[in-house]
């Protein structure tokens, strides 16, 4: 057997591990052109879709524990003429790791405005200033599998928002891929499309001073189930298509914590004509008689109202045989209003 000196044995360790960078080297190159290639395959579907998409430049930088894409002055728009909506900062950042290409980290450090054309009216412009805004993408066989939306701290103001801005705690939503592609052992298809869950903490807005609820929001989350079939339009045509199709969301779970308001629910939703919320749920009632004060301090029940209803749900209270201040009724959503037992919370207006 051919003994190697240790000179010989450094010198050939040596040429593997230059071997080794040189390689790796090589490989995080051609794959950050790839990943450049790619993005600019993309912009040109969407484009090719009507889509607007811009940016003033493109760099892939982070050699060589990560892929770093970093594009500059962004806006993507939605199709047509008349877009529904659009979207613009000034520096958006991608990362992903060179051995799991497949997962891509999304932060945009800098003020994002938001155009949003609600109803057929005029673009209404918003600004959102968050304090850290990061997305999560998983794909799958190049399609989008999952994606995790994580917003902590920030405004957004403008548009509707005439009463001062918006002040957010934290906001974060989970969508995961649609089930359609399952086949159940009966050979049908799930009608599940795509799962959600959102949570919403620590919001506050000057313009709910006027309602029974108060101006900050604690919590307010839910998982649900989107079902039905895929609309061929986008934006608020293809809602109100999956909408006149049958398409419903079954909500697994919802948690309100606002002011008197505290609340847990689940059943259906689905939109009216009028493009606002329906639907029939069990909801779990705590504190009603806080909510209740609220509601006549709001001048949404008077006196008597109030009096009628407080006796009501005490008797129903008593009858469920319950914890004090805890009731389980049913929570209506029809022709605009809102009603959790004989209470009527609120008035539902069209959500675009």
């Amino acid at each position: 057997m051919l003994k190697l000196s240790p000179h010989m044995r450094y010198a050939a360790l040596s040429g593997i591990v230059v071997l080794a960078i040189t390689a790796y080297t090589i490989y995080w190159f051609t794959l950050a052109d790839q990943i450049e290639i790619g993005i600019e395959k993309w912009a040109g579907e969407r484009r090719a879709d009507g889509m607007v998409v811009e940016y003033s430049s493109l760099e892939v930088t982070g050699f060589p524990l990560r892929m770093q894409a970093q594009a500059t002055n962004v806006r993507i728009a939605g199709p047509g003429q008349n877009p529904g909506w659009q979207w613009h900062s000034t520096l958006l950042i991608g990362n992903v790791l060179p051995y799991n290409i497949n997962h891509i980290v999304l932060g945009t450090p800098q003020p994002q405005d938001i155009s949003l054309r609600i109803n057929g009216g005029a673009l209404e412009q918003y600004q959102l200033e968050p304090q850290r805004a990061q997305a999560s993408l998983k794909l799958k066989r190049g399609k989008l599998a999952r994606m995790d939306l994580d917003i902590e701290g920030g405004t957004v103001s403008g548009g509707r928002f005439k009463e001062g801005a918006l002040t957010l705690g934290r906001v974060q939503v989970h969508t995961r891929d649609a089930k359609n592609a399952e086949v159940a052992t009966d050979g049908l298809q799930s009608p599940t499309l795509f799962d959600i869950s959102l949570k919403l903490e620590n919001l506050d807005y000057p313009g709910f001073a006027n309602s029974a609820l108060g101006t900050h929001v604690t919590r307010l989350a839910l998982t649900a189930a989107i079902e039905g079939a895929w609309p061929a339009a986008h934006g608020v045509a293809g809602i109100r298509e999956w909408r006149d199709a049958g398409g419903v969301a079954q909500l697994k779970a919802a948690e309100t914590d606002w002011g008197p308001l505290k609340l847990n629910a689940a059943g259906t939703l689905a939109l009216d004509a009028q493009d606002r919320l329906i639907g029939s749920l069990t909801a779990n009632l705590l504190g009603y008689e806080e909510l209740i004060k609220g509601l006549q301090g709001a001048g949404q029940l008077n006196k008597d109202e109030a009096r009628a209803a407080n006796t009501g749900l005490g008797i129903i209270a008593m009858a469920a045989g319950g914890k004090d201040g805890e009731l389980t009724l049913p929570m209506v959503l029809q022709d605009g209003e809102l009603f959790v037992g004989p209470l009527r919370i609120a008035k539902l207006k069209p959500l675009y």
